[in-house]
């Protein structure tokens, strides 16, 4: 990978941002200085970026009939118009869709460490058709290719074999895919379709009078937005395709991209206008002035460190700016740690019977118990708003016997005061507001909902409390609750698997494959969803992880630079409460067909490989294979000839044998629709404590 691909490396960073300010040039006055704020910088480039695409930290761009990377360097340049640029999520590879003397053209590249990136394949129209667009999939496992006679060809992505076409209403300028892989949509610039990408069937088509000039899927394909030149943002609910809200204040709407937890979009409004939309709440939406001009495409992007970065064109230069003011959303925050304190608190404590359990959970407990829960999670986000307000006294309301309390920064509340105590409430700088808790609106802002009020006046004390108000189920909707029953049958099965997992333990110590210093946890989970026809499911997921005390992980786990499953006897252990659970108790929900996602996490240490490791080819050879690693895709490979230099090699072979283990000793989960993905982790710390293994099955529409 160029090195320079990554702007956001601490050496480049540091170089833009120093000084406190960075001088442009005005395009209409060369002689004219603009200076920008600190959280700007300017990438100066040979000619004015019209695209970007996106990898990561990884931006390019196209210029003219030019493929460019972030510090302007050319690094392919081949025919006319660019069309299209694809950019492999495991940023190792790219396809360029270019206009060729009237026939539309491709060609791939794989990115190297110097000026000019290596040409690797030609699409030629004889084999693959005359090409307008090109498209990762974002499990980086498939190239989709759109073709002028209104076919997307799915290409493997390595030797770029043609694998099935799918036939579509419209010629496919333009194409994006939802990150789950559930909806592929297509634009020609005024009709756009959107698919149920594993079916091929339309699920939704529009026409528009406007030209579409941009379409996006939010990161979690909960929405879809449709971007037209007469400044309209129409944006879809993913569940029906139905209107779910518009703008229509944007401009002569350029582009569009949402941010990382979709509650913040940036639109390109005009030439020289950013438009930073709220989704929720329109009040707090912001200008971003693009005082160079030239701007024709946007994106938001992570630094290396994870921050929010705002990428967009401008004049001879691709700018970035620090998204330091976007505030989080919160009430997505509130509703994930609620749900993963709800997960632990439906779980059976030790020593509960199912007659115990069945008393302390049930509707009305589990409604109070996710209200305190959230309440928790988002007063500790709000971080006492109550000291930064103005507090003011409002009207009372006698029939109801409720005292008005204004806020600045929240909505009023109203405390039950009797209208015998009414004459000691003068000021509010009287009132002393203790134990306050707060809620989330679905505007993503906060309310008070609990505060006990001292007046210090007449020495009393008043509780307000609307803590069992309207949970965050608006979110998702209350078809998102489980029923008490699948979750008592839930943990039935769990109750099964723990005594499985003992019972296995059991045995390992007697063969004295591990010891009491080897730890294995199984847990499991029920995962509201909707597929991609909206229809609502229940996932079933279950998780199966081990850790060895540090001092005997060299016996009873993987040694330094050791792969094989059957070396380490933590993984062997836990991999045999695999098979027997889902030869035995768990055996109904392996059902043929179904789809099964499998997420298998190898690591690795610190300790450096000084030359290399020899592999044996146990597990086959691995061209380029797609993992995760701290959130980011990157392409692993692993061959008998060369060995492994790097633990992310060692990690990914770890997992690869986990796959191996599985499809070789649990028959029936080869009849699944099965799709293993792996995440490798390099721990900074030594020592076999970061060798372990885990595993995630995720039964999809599982027989709950």
């Amino acid at each position: 990978m160029n090195k320079f691909f990554k702007f956001g490396a601490t050496a480049i960073i540091a170089a833009l941002a120093y000084p406190f300010s960075i001088n442009a040039t005005d395009k209409d006055d060369p002689e004219k200085d603009i200076t920008l704020i600190k959280t700007d910088y300017i990438l100066p480039h040979p000619l004015t970026p019209d695209m970007l695409a996106k990898c990561g930290t990884t931006i390019y761009t196209t210029e003219s009939n030019a493929v460019v990377n972030a510090m302007g360097t050319i690094l392919t340049k081949r025919g006319q118009k660019a069309r299209s640029l694809a950019v492999s999520p495991t940023n190792t590879r790219y396809v360029y869709i270019y206009d060729d003397k009237d026939k539309t053209k491709g060609e791939a590249y794989l990115t190297t460490e110097v000026g000019a990136d290596a040409l690797i394949h030609k699409f030629k129209p004889k084999k693959y058709g005359s090409l307008v667009s090109a498209l990762y999939t974002t499990d980086a496992q498939n190239l989709l290719l759109g073709r002028a006679d209104s076919l997307i060809v799915r290409v493997e992505p390595y030797k770029f074999i043609p694998q099935d076409t799918i036939k579509v209403d419209i010629c496919p300028n333009t194409i994006e895919i939802s990150n789950n892989g559930y909806f592929l949509a297509v634009s020609d610039g005024h009709k756009v379709v959107v698919y149920n990408y594993e079916e091929k069937k339309p699920r939704q088509r529009w026409i528009f009078e406007s030209k579409v000039t941009d379409i996006k899927f939010n990161n979690d394909a909960t929405e879809f937005a449709v971007l037209t030149d007469d400044g309209l943002a129409s944006i879809y609910d993913t569940r029906t395709f139905l209107i779910k809200d518009d703008r229509d204040d944007l401009g002569d709407g350029i582009a569009l991209d949402y941010n990382f937890d979709g509650k913040w979009m940036a639109v390109a409004v005009s030439p020289d206008t950013i438009r930073v939309v709220n989704r929720l709440d329109p009040s707090k939406d912001m200008i971003i002035p693009v005082l160079a001009g030239d701007l024709t495409d946007i994106a938001f992007i992570p630094d290396s460190e994870g921050n929010t970065m705002l990428a967009f064109t401008g004049y001879q230069s691709l700018r970035l700016r620090r998204m330091w003011n976007l505030s989080p959303y919160y009430g997505k925050l509130v509703k994930e740690r609620a749900d993963a304190k709800m997960n632990e608190w439906l779980k059976m404590m030790p020593g509960e019977t199912m007659e115990e359990y069945r008393a302390r959970v049930n509707d009305e407990s589990r409604k109070r118990q996710r209200a305190l829960f959230e309440a928790e999670i988002a007063s500790s986000l709000a971080n006492d708003l109550l000291s930064m307000s103005t507090i003011t006294l409002g009207k009372y309301d006698r029939a109801n016997q409720v005292l008005q309390i204004n806020f600045d920064n929240m909505p009023s509340i109203y405390l039950p005061v009797g209208e015998q105590d009414l004459g000691a409430f003068h000021n509010a700088s009287e009132l002393e507001f203790r134990n306050s808790k707060y809620g989330v609106m679905n505007d993503d802002n906060f309310e008070l909902i609990y505060a006990e009020v001292y007046n210090k006046n007449n020495g009393k004390t008043y509780i307000f409390d609307n803590i069992e108000r309207a949970s965050l189920s608006y979110m998702e909707g209350d078809d998102n609750i489980v029923s008490i029953e699948v979750i008592q049958q839930q943990q039935m099965e769990e109750l099964k698997l723990q005594e499985l997992r003992r019972k296995v333990i059991d045995e390992a110590k007697l063969r004295q494959i591990i010891s009491n210093h080897t730890n294995i946890t199984v847990n499991s989970e029920i995962v509201p969803d909707y597929d991609a026809n909206g229809k609502r499911i229940l996932n079933y997921k279950l998780n199966f992880s081990y850790e060895v005390e540090p001092d005997f992980s060299v016996v009873e786990d993987f040694a330094p630079g050791k792969y094989h499953v059957e070396e380490s006897g933590a993984a062997t252990a836990m991999l045999d409460i695999v098979k027997r659970a889902f030869e035995g108790d768990l055996a109904r929900y392996v059902v043929p067909g179904k789809k099964l996602l499998v997420n298998i996490q190898g690591s690795a240490d610190a300790i450096p490989i000084r030359t290399s490791l020899a592999y044996d080819g146990a597990y086959g050879e691995f061209e380029e294979v797609p993992v995760k690693q701290n959130g980011l895709m990157k392409a692993v490979t692993v061959t008998k000839k060369d060995g492994m230099h790097t633990n992310e090699q060692l990690a990914f072979i770890r997992g690869v044998g986990v796959k191996d283990y599985l499809t070789k000793n649990i028959e029936n989960l080869n009849k699944m629709n099965s799709d293993y993905r792996y995440t490798i982790d390099v721990a900074e710390g030594r020592g076999g404590e970061f060798r372990r293994i885990t595993v995630e099955f995720t039964f999809i529409d599982a027989n709950l």
